[in-house]
C-alpha cells in the first residue's frame, strides 16, 4: 500500500466511484458536491470513467478537478461496474475505501462516521449504513434502516442487507476474497457480500443515515426479470453455502415475481413490499 502524507484537512482513506455515458450530469454534480461538503474530506477520490463519456459528464468532472482530490481512471471502453470497480480499487492508495455511486448524495458526516468507526474497530471488515431513498427530484420517499450487528446481517444475507453505495470496506480484505466478479453484470455487491460472509469477514451497519439513494424509472427497467432471476439464483447458492433456513431458498425468488409486473406498478409494489421487508424491522 502506498503511503501518502496526511494533512489536517483529510484522513487516510479513498473514495471509489464509477460513471458511464448514460449517467446524468446533474446527478453526478450533486453527488460530487456532497463529497466537497464532507466534514472529513477524503484524501483521494478515485473516479473510474467506464468508457468514453458525454461532453456534459466531462464538463462536470473538469469543474470538480480543483475542488476534489480526483484520481481519474479512464477506460477505453465500457466494461461494466464490476470490472470498473476492480480497476479503481487497485488504484486506491489506502486500505479503507468508501464506496459511492454517481447519482446518490452523501450526508455531511458520512465519511467521518465510517472512517472513525473502522479506525477504532479493526475487526470490522465491511461497514454499511442506512439510507433515505429519494425520487428523481430529490424528495425523500422512504427510508431504509437495516440491521446493524454482524449476526443479524449474516442471518439476513439472503436479503442483501447492505446498501452498496453506503458501504466502506478494507481493500486488503476485499482483494483477499477475489474482489468484484466482473462476470456478474448486475448485483455485483450481492455476490461480493455473500462471498465475504462465506469467508468469515466481519460485516456491520452503522445506525446512521449516510446517503440519499436515488430511485428513478430507469432503476426498475434495469432490474428486469432476467436480472431478478440471476439474483435469485445467486441468492439460492449463497443460502446453501451459508446454511441458512430452508424458507430462504424460496424467499430469494420474491423479486422475480415483482419483476413480472407492468413497469408502472413495480415502483409502488416495491414500496409496499418494503413495509414487510425483514431488513426494515424496528431495531
Amino acid at each position: 500500500m502506498k503511503e501518502k502524507n496526511n494533512t489536517t484537512s483529510s484522513q487516510n482513506f479513498s473514495v471509489l466511484l464509477s460513471t458511464f455515458y448514460k449517467d446524468s450530469p446533474e446527478y453526478l454534480s450533486l453527488a460530487l458536491e456532497s463529497l466537497v461538503n464532507q466534514a472529513l474530506p477524503a484524501a483521494e477520490v478515485v473516479f473510474v470513467e467506464d468508457g468514453p463519456l458525454t461532453k456534459d459528464l466531462y464538463t462536470v468532472l473538469e469543474s470538480y478537478q480543483m475542488k476534489l482530490p480526483l484520481v481519474r481512471v479512464p477506460l477505453k471502453e465500457n466494461k461494466g461496474l464490476g470490472f470498473a470497480l476492480n480497476i479503481g480499487l487497485e488504484k486506491c492508495s489506502y486500505d479503507i475505501v468508501i464506496r459511492m455511486d454517481a447519482d446518490d448524495i452523501c450526508y455531511r458526516d458520512r465519511f467521518k462516521l465510517q472512517y472513525e468507526y473502522l479506525s477504532n474497530n479493526p475487526d470490522v471488515d465491511i461497514l454499511g449504513g442506512w439510507a433515505h431513498d429519494i425520487d428523481p427530484q430529490g424528495n425523500i420517499i422512504s427510508e431504509r434502516k437495516y440491521p446493524t450487528s454482524h449476526d443479524d446481517i449474516y442471518r439476513l444475507m439472503w436479503t442483501n442487507p447492505l446498501i452498496h453505495p453506503a458501504v466502506a470496506f478494507r481493500k486488503s480484505k476485499i482483494l483477499s476474497i477475489g474482489s468484484y466478479d466482473p462476470a456478474v453484470v448486475r448485483r455485483q455487491d450481492y455476490d461480493l457480500w455473500i462471498r465475504a460472509a462465506v469467508h468469515g469477514l466481519r460485516i456491520e451497519n452503522l445506525p446512521h443515515f449516510l446517503i440519499k439513494y436515488r430511485f428513478t424509472d430507469n432503476y426498475y427497467k434495469k432490474n428486469n426479470t432476467k436480472v431478478a432471476f440471476k439474483q435469485a439464483v445467486m441468492g439460492y447458492k449463497g443460502v446453501k453455502q451459508l446454511k441458512l433456513p430452508f424458507y430462504t431458498k424460496i424467499a430469494v425468488f420474491a423479486p422475480v415475481l415483482r419483476s413480472l409486473l407492468p413497469v408502472g406498478l413495480i415502483g409502488p409494489v416495491h414500496r409496499l413490499m418494503s413495509k414487510f421487508d425483514p431488513r426494515n424491522k424496528k431495531l
